[in-house]
């Protein structure tokens, strides 16, 4: 088996071989290249995990018991096809895959049962200028001249709620059904099918205005049934750059430092994600959620890094910033009473413990929890 697998070590195409659990056992230098994956961290890993095949639909491929293992296995042959493969970058490739058994590889435990070459097909689509991609807030885009994207297309709120949609893909291809039942639920499929094809041409006149009729867009790719923005992460997005410096500034263990990367990263939050859509991005409620969830966290964090710097001033404003986005957030009325109770007014954090006590049972009909509580206590009991 080594020998035949010495065979392609040389070829100029992408080679990767899978035993009979499809376990990938062989990673050629070109499969490296083409699909940016090195050899030691290819190796061991399920095939159809790391290489997410789809066909140009979109629909996987790449399966537990694929039909390719499946038809080794009766010993029928398998004739070449076109595949989405994903690459280390996160971005599809288009490739032409070609599938090698051998009389070696039939056992159940032989340590390799498949060969996939692949090349790319066709001709690449071109890399389009990054955009810079504004979703927390309103939704905003700015092209590589600073000019940003605007026009009567682009006021519409499908349009942007698309735009968003796919850029929180980064380059991934999504389907046109998904599409369908994010962004028109409740229309019959006809309808909904006319209502996509017209706002992928808003959006793709959107960002680039001066694009000839019948052309194809840099930006808002079309393969199959399935549309991607092209460029996946190639283009900057406030998400990403907003979790990213969260997650750096929780690992520095300089406080200053820590709270440098804190500022900066929450600088990018605007506002909830894809603030003013709420009324066409259900599908976003979620994510919105979360990310408000990390935003105040991160104010509370920042403001204990405060704290340890003698800076009760910002830490204080740190906690109240969270109180006005969260009336019922109690672990940072927790925070800012103790803040209160350690300068000595006392005063102050009773008046803040009975304003969340009457959000609590405004909204949630709740009262404030026990750890609360004994802050409260404290703070009048006579000194």
């Amino acid at each position: 088996m080594d020998e035949i697998l010495r065979l392609f070590a040389q070829t100029g195409d992408a080679t990767w071989a899978v035993d009979a659990e499809q376990r990938i056992a062989y990673w050629n230098h070109a499969a490296e290249e083409l699909l940016g994956h090195p050899a030691e961290a290819a190796v061991g890993q399920l095939c159809y995990r790391l290489v997410a095949g789809r066909d140009l639909g979109g629909k996987p491929v790449c399966t537990v018991g694929c039909s390719v293992m499946e038809r080794v296995r009766r010993a029928e042959p398998v004739r070449g096809f076109d595949l989405l493969v994903r690459r280390s970058d996160g971005t599809a490739l288009r490739a032409s895959v070609s599938i090698i058994p051998t009389s070696e590889m039939r056992g159940a435990h032989a340590p390799v049962f498949v060969v996939h070459l692949i090349r790319p097909a066709g001709e690449p689509w071109p890399q389009p200028l990054p955009l810079r991609i504004y979703l927390l807030g309103h939704v905003a885009v700015q092209r590589a001249d600073d000019s940003l994207v605007d026009g009567s297309f682009w006021r519409r709120a499908k349009v942007r709620a698309l735009l968003a949609f796919l850029a929180l893909h980064r380059g991934h291809p999504v389907h046109r059904d998904t599409l369908i039942k994010v962004l028109w639920p409740n229309l019959e499929r006809a309808s909904a099918l006319r209502n996509l094809n017209t706002t992928v041409y808003n959006l793709r006149l959107s960002l680039e205005p001066m694009l000839q009729h019948g052309a194809e867009s840099s930006y808002i790719q079309h393969e199959g049934d399935s549309y991607t923005l092209n460029g996946g992460p190639a283009h900057w997005l406030d998400v990403n750059a907003f979790e990213t410096g969260i997650a750096q500034a929780r690992r520095e263990a300089d406080s200053v430092c820590a709270m440098t990367l804190y500022r900066a990263a929450m600088t990018l939050y605007q506002g909830d994600l894809l603030s003013g859509l709420d009324a066409v991005c259900a599908w976003s409620w979620n994510e919105q959620a979360r990310l408000r969830e990390l935003y105040l966290t991160a104010l509370e964090e920042l403001g204990t890094l405060c704290e340890r710097q003698q800076d009760d001033k910002e830490a204080g404003s740190l906690y109240r910033k969270a109180l006005a986005m969260d009336a019922c957030r109690e672990t940072a009325c927790q925070r800012l009473m103790r803040l209160w109770l350690r300068r000595g007014d006392r005063a102050a954090a009773v008046t803040q413990y009975r304003r969340l006590a009457g959000a609590l049972r405004r909204e949630l009909d709740i009262s404030p929890c026990p750890e609360t509580r004994l802050i409260y206590e404290e703070a009048t009991r006579s000194g």
